[in-house]
């Protein structure tokens, strides 16, 4: 790096401005103080970043942002946002919480993944849990389980329960056709 060409200016309706030139390198830095608002913008070639003060706000412009520490804590009392026009990626490599003290909404435009060794889906001993769509698959590769106080399976259309070997048992156990009750089978025993 050559030499560097400096200037302090001062006036006293634009404030002061203190400008770095880095003429090997296309670079230029400049910080303006102006009693409204502190501007520090680092101009080189290609890209321009900017830090504009205000007594209510911060503003960072940038290509690239990058905050390295040990720990960082960000609040706010009012509403806080965060968007991305590509993806999106948080990433823990220890325990992560999400939580809301109100409603916690999570969508998806196209598909949605949950995976865990152990998912669990839970509702406060007061709340219910529904899951809907177009199709519904549960599939376990070793057991599948659903009980509650009262059961129920049912189809508008149809129903079908379905495998190796079947068992429908109960104190009480009724089958029911309004219209007609088949049973088949190559050997029927009842009683």
């Amino acid at each position: 790096m050559g030499s560097l060409v400096c200037r302090i200016e001062l006036h006293k309706q634009d404030g002061i401005t203190v400008t770095v030139e880095n003429g090997d390198d296309g670079i230029t830095q400049t910080i303006v103080m102006d009693g409204q608002t502190i501007t520090t913008t680092c101009k080189g070639s290609d890209d321009t970043s900017t830090i504009t003060q205000a007594p209510d706000s911060i503003t960072i412009k940038c290509k690239d942002f990058k905050v390295d520490a040990d720990t960082i804590t960000c609040e706010s009392s009012a509403e806080t946002t965060h968007k991305s026009g590509k993806d999106y990626t948080v990433e823990s490599s220890a325990a992560m919480d999400l939580s809301a003290s109100k409603t916690l909404d999570a969508t998806a435009s196209s598909a949605m993944t949950l995976t865990g060794k152990s998912v669990d889906v839970k509702a406060s001993s007061t709340g219910d849990v529904a899951i809907s769509g177009k199709n519904v698959t549960s599939t376990a590769s070793m057991k599948a389980s659903l009980s509650g106080k009262q059961f129920e399976a049912s189809g508008s259309i149809s129903a079908k329960v379905s495998g190796g070997k079947v068992d429908v048992d109960g104190k009480m156990t009724t089958v029911n056709g309004s219209t007609a009750t088949v049973i088949k089978g190559k050997a029927i025993k009842i009683g």
